[in-house]
């Protein structure tokens, strides 16, 4: 783990204080260079540097910046003459005048709502009136850059991510396309990986746990020439590998146990969907029907067993599972604001195009227009996601099929028919006009509990999130997104148009949503970016990353592949496969490229990226995969699959672990855990002290050291002997001669200043835990 040293960071603040010094020194448009500003115009643009500039450049400057294709609305606002210029609606600020300020009207969602993403704080907008009043302060110079063109039609129409793949071939493995790269860039492969080495790779890679000593002892054992391929195929027989790389899926379509939100409610039937995930990937469900069943599970022919049609229900969660604004009062605003968030899941997570974007305007930089997100937005509106739309609203939820609670409710509401028939009865017994006696009271009002109490305990059905169809909707065109500007004509559902050249999508009956449609064009061999991005997805999961760095983001402004033939061939290979990911797994581990050795710290200078994958990098792991190990390593992970969402304290596998969108465990904050709100389409990966000190000081971690320590002295007495199993136990391998001498001496160390007769062993496992090489992947 590393930190900056406190010369750079003091350097930092020099440079900063540097630049802001300028800033205020430089005289805004119209002053005289020859005067000094006064102590109240510096503390205006202290102001505007401390306060403003941050806000136009974190949430304004993608679609008003310099680096805008396309100003939207024709408005810039990097410069004071661009805002005082204005766009389509005329200037943007009016100094001195806050009321007549565009940019303070949109930032209040006060008529206009910028960003479109999200309200900003209400903290931010009485900084952008003050500084109106004040009279707008901004240093800022004007840029000679033009405002932009349009997109180049002839760019998107040959782009390489909207074209067909190519049709079934003979297709050359993946080395073949690696080392053609490599040779032409003039750089060496690396030699093969220890197998030791090899062993903690895969078995981290499949399964998120690390080798027992007893699978250490059993490979070193065989003998035989295709022992690794047995190995892989082990591991991917294993039901651990649905728990990890079910992980892996549910940060696409981000998953989670809360709401989130402004009603931060817990939805406490999400973990079907997470487990029906993890059951689909284990059984090796075809890609292609993993995709369908989510997105239109219960449009699809319904199986007779009742655990099919209740797993095509619980695939659809996919749809629910986004963070909503229940207690939005604006309950259209509502609907479309979780459209968006489906469509911009939807189009990241399996298309690799940011179709959100053009939500309130045609996207910056692909060909994709207004026209095109609300043909989708149709589909989507035209299915129900939620239950109710009361003050605060309620998700949807369906009820799993079952014949024994069908029956049970049948019996239970022949009681409550036989209860109700008794009360009426008893009350048909008093006289019309008379008071009924004390002892017949009684009895009514006995009688009326036992209906009450009979209705209220009505066995139940288990429940699941699960859309259905709803009221069929085409939408026009929102008005820079605003859903109080409808445009007026109705656009058709569909699909982008760019995206139909090659496949168009069957035709949506009157009806129906059209989501079956879209699932069926998306899925389709012919579709250009599905089978891509996924293969993307999975090369980098196992790498590091993909052969696409910006794996959500296939566009014109997308990074393109390091090796296309590659990923167009892999991607066409598995379609002809079936879409089999044990298939892909097994393809791209049985590869020299896997295999390679790998190098901590080590740059090519001709390949400082890894672009071409000289080498093999190590990559640290994510949160779940080293909590798991360090429960493995110390015997007390459960490794039982499935149920409802569990506290941070249980030991069963990370994915287990309830996800609460307000409030993540520090363990996860602490190494990068996702933002469970949106799809994410890559883990970051920090290197912060905070790190290091969570693993050598936690009171869990420390736990954990301690039943290692427990664990490994209960199997030999021998300090030679302990140090070697825990090496063994923890880094998968035996130690080096140097590292067997300095785990002596700590040992020594430790055992004169603490009593505990664990205590010397549980520091050094703690000190392992802490390594890189504990918390990477070879």
């Amino acid at each position: 783990m590393i930190s900056l040293p406190s010369w750079f960071l003091g350097l930092g603040i020099a440079i900063a204080a540097g630049s802001m010094a300028a800033a205020i020194a430089r005289p805004a448009i119209g002053q005289e260079t020859d005067t000094l500003p006064s102590e109240e115009d510096r503390g205006k643009l202290d102001f505007f540097e401390s306060r403003i500039r941050p806000v136009l450049i974190e949430h304004c400057y993608e679609c008003h910046g310099p680096d805008a294709v396309i100003a939207q609305g024709n408005l810039r606002l990097d410069a004071r003459d661009f805002w005082l210029q204005g766009g389509d609606s005329g200037p943007a600020v009016a100094p001195g005048d806050p009321q007549a300020s565009l940019l303070l009207q949109a930032i209040r969602y006060d008529g206009l709502e910028m960003p479109p993403k999200g309200k900003l704080s209400d903290a931010i907008a009485t900084d952008f009136e003050r500084w109106i009043s004040d009279g707008a302060v901004d240093p800022r110079e004007s840029s000679a850059r033009p405002r932009g063109s349009p997109i180049d039609p002839v760019a998107a129409q040959t782009h390489w991510a909207f074209q067909s793949l190519p049709p079934q071939s003979p297709t050359p493995s993946i080395d073949f396309w690696i080392r053609d790269a490599l040779e032409s860039e003039g750089l060496p492969m690396a030699p093969p990986a220890d197998p030791l080495v090899l062993l903690r790779r895969a078995t981290l890679d499949l399964t998120g746990l690390p080798p027992t000593i007893d699978e250490i002892d059993s490979f070193l054992a065989d003998g035989s020439p295709d022992r690794y391929e047995r190995l892989v195929d082990r591991l991917l027989a294993s039901p651990q590998y649905g728990v990890r790389w079910g992980r892996h899926w549910l940060d696409t379509v981000r998953y989670a146990d809360s709401n989130g939100a402004d009603e931060n409610h817990d939805m406490p039937n999400a973990w079907r969907y997470r487990d029906w995930v993890v059951e689909a990937l284990n059984e090796d469900l075809p890609f292609d029907a993993f995709v369908v069943q989510q997105l239109a599970g219960d449009l699809l022919p319904m199986p007779e067993g009742e655990r099919e049609r209740g797993r095509l229900l619980t695939a659809t969660g996919y749809w629910v599972l986004g963070p909503k604004m229940l207690a939005e009062q604006d309950k259209e605003k509502m609907r479309i604001d979780i459209v968006d968030e489906q469509i911009d899941t939807l189009s990241r997570g399996l298309m690799g195009i940011t179709l959100s974007c053009a939500r309130c305007h045609d996207h910056k930089f692909d060909p994709f227009t207004q026209e095109d997100y609300y043909a989708v937005a149709g589909i989507l509106m035209s299915t129900r996601a939620m239950e109710n739309e009361k003050f605060v609203s309620q998700w949807m939820e369906r009820p799993l099929p079952s014949a024994a609670i069908e029956a049970k409710r049948a019996a239970h509401q022949a009681q409550v028919a036989e209860a109700s028939g008794r009360l009426a009865q008893a009350k048909a017994e008093i006289p019309e006009g008379k008071e009924p006696s004390a002892e017949q009271k009684q009895a009514i009002d006995q009688l009326a509990k036992e209906v009450e109490s009979l209705e209220k305990s009505m066995p139940s059905f288990e429940m699941v999130m699960a859309v259905e169809e709803g009221k069929i909707a085409n939408l026009p065109i929102h008005i820079r997104g605003n859903h109080l500007r409808p445009g007026e004509q109705p656009l058709p559902r569909g699909v982008p148009r760019i995206l139909v050249r090659h496949r168009a999508m069957e035709s949506i009956p009157d009806h129906a949503s059209g989501r079956l449609q879209l699932a069926r064009w998306m899925t389709h061999p012919d579709h250009p970016l599905l089978a891509r991005v996924m293969v993307n997805r999975i090369w980098a999961w196992h790498f590091g990353q993909g052969l696409v760095a910006s794996p959500s983001n296939f566009g014109l402004r997308g990074d393109p592949p390091s090796h296309p033939e590659l990923l167009d061939g892999l991607s066409r290979a598995w379609i002809d496969q079936g879409w089999s990911m044990k298939w892909l797994h097994r393809q791209i581990m049985l590869s020299d490229t896997y295999r390679m050795q790998s190098s901590y710290g080590a740059v090519s200078p001709r390949d400082p990226e890894n672009r071409f994958l000289s080498q093999r990098r190590p990559r640290r792991m994510e949160v779940e995969a080293l909590r798991d190990a360090i429960l493995s390593t110390s015997g007390l992970l459960d490794l039982r699959l499935g149920g409802p969402g569990q506290p941070l304290a249980s030991n069963k596998r990370s994915i287990y672990l309830t996800i609460n969108r307000a409030a993540l465990a520090d363990l996860f904050s602490v190494f990068d855990y996702v933002d469970p709100a949106s799809h994410m389409e890559q883990r970051p990966v920090t290197q912060v002290p905070s790190q290091a000190l969570f693993l050598m000081n936690s009171q869990w971690v420390q736990q954990a050291g301690q039943a290692i320590a427990r664990d490994v002295a209960a199997q030999t007495q021998d300090q030679s002997g302990q140090i070697e199993r825990s090496y063994l136990q923890m880094l998968g391998r035996r130690p080096s001669p140097f590292e067997r001498e300095r785990s002596a001496s700590l040992l020594e160390l430790i055992g004169k200043h603490d009593p505990q007769p664990e205590a010397p062993l549980a520091a050094l496992v703690r000190s392992l835990i802490a390594t890189q090489e504990f918390v990477s992947i070879e």
